[in-house]
């Protein structure tokens, strides 16, 4: 019999989701990713949930309105 993985969704805390909004502008999502012991899908997507949309080109970070 095969068993397969089922992925588990894991909370993010304030800590890491404070840690995220002070260094998206500074660290790449990798950098944030392996800091956080997350996926780098995991934090693109918290980014995108807290509103830091990184814009094209290198380290151009903004909030949205």
């Amino acid at each position: 019999m095969e068993q397969t993985v089922k992925a588990t969704k894991v909370r993010w805390s304030e800590e890491e989701k404070f840690f995220l909004k002070q260094n998206a502008g500074t660290m790449r999502d990798v950098d944030i990713a392996d800091k956080l012991n997350k996926t780098i899908k995991a934090v693109r997507e918290m980014r995108r949930r807290l509103g830091i949309i990184k814009k094209s080109g290198r380290g151009i970070v903004a909030l949205r309105d």
